[in-house]
């Protein structure tokens, strides 16, 4: 029976909605996109929900959302659809355990070599090719280093929306 997520942080789960950014009555996907979100009709008056009825969501064995069903998720940087089980795949996840963020080979080759289109291209081929990446996400967008969790100023703050993280020292005004 697909279960709705505890409020344990710790766990890597995502305790906010995927649809509406809000906390509450939480169901985690449990396939490679690692999103949350509102399950049931009755989870969340602010939220159009994914729309189950409680014992539809109680009956499922594993909760998978639709987009991990068929394994066509958004890229994260130009939020385009697209399938990963083409091949080659159109879309590549994150080397990030913990990420769940997949991209196009070129939008995320462009994030991480903003300023080089030789090195973008190459790179982007390299992704093709089956190279790994770290997405933006893992690095400041400011000063480009990674978190520090044990010290506050270099905790990340990250964008929901978007590929950019901040350390709290770094948080543009």
């Amino acid at each position: 029976m697909a279960e709705i997520a505890d409020e344990d942080s710790s766990t890597g789960i995502d305790l906010i909605c995927a649809l509406c950014d809000n906390g509450g009555e939480i169901a985690s996907c449990e396939g490679k996109c690692l999103r949350s979100f509102h399950a049931t009709k009755d989870a969340s008056e602010d939220c159009k929900t994914l729309g189950y009825t409680r014992n539809q969501f109680d009956a499922m064995k594993v909760f998978l959302c639709k987009n991990c069903e068929h394994e066509r998720y958004q890229c994260f940087a130009c939020h385009r659809l697209s399938s990963a089980k083409t091949d080659p795949p159109e879309l590549f996840p994150c080397a990030s355990a913990s990420c769940g963020h997949f991209y196009h080979a070129k939008c995320v080759a462009q994030l991480l070599f903003p300023e080089n289109e030789a090195k973008a291209t190459e790179y982007t081929t390299r992704i093709i090719n089956g190279a790994k990446f770290a997405c933006p996400v893992h690095k400041c967008d400011v000063c480009k280093y990674g978190e520090n969790k044990e010290v506050k100023e270099l905790q990340f703050a990250v964008c929901r929306r978007c590929p950019k993280s901040y350390h709290r020292r770094c948080l543009p005004r």
